[in-house]
């Protein structure tokens, strides 16, 4: 009787949670360090960028024949460098979003965690109590 309280299910939900645990860290490693090398490509991107800007804009100070046209590539390039600095403080952003809701995730299965550790040390101590309660049951010397 004491094995129908779901001890069993019980020990296997809690082996199958501490897999999804482990899981889920392996899967939060893997993800930051993708982002953070996602951040630093576009950020040494963006460093490139603005050194190419500021030759190109050096370089339409001495070259005067060009000068109309240099500055219109110019502006695009500062533009472009621009769209790129925004690119990056996205992606700055999306990495601290990304962050912040794998430590919830990580954060909230440890709860789940604890809960089910609570859950368990309770049925470990009910079945403990049944099997009491059978045995007092069972021997004809107390009833």
């Amino acid at each position: 009787m004491a094995t129908a309280t779901g001890g069993d299910v019980m020990v296997r939900m809690l082996q199958e949670f501490r897999e999804l645990q482990e899981e889920s860290k392996e899967q939060f490693a893997r993800t930051e360090r993708a982002l953070r090398t996602v951040h630093m490509k576009c950020r040494v991107l963006f460093r490139k960028a603005q050194r190419m800007s500021d030759r190109v804009h050096g370089f339409s100070e001495q070259v005067s024949a060009f000068a109309q046209q240099v500055r219109a590539f110019d502006e695009e390039l500062n533009e472009f460098r621009d769209n790129l600095g925004e690119l990056t403080t996205h992606v700055s952003t999306l990495t601290q979003e990304v962050y912040g809701i794998k430590t919830a995730q990580t954060w909230m299965f440890g709860q789940m965690g604890r809960m089910v550790h609570h859950l368990a040390d309770a049925q470990t101590s009910d079945r403990k109590r049944i099997d009491v309660l059978e045995e007092r049951m069972d021997d004809p010397g107390e009833n």
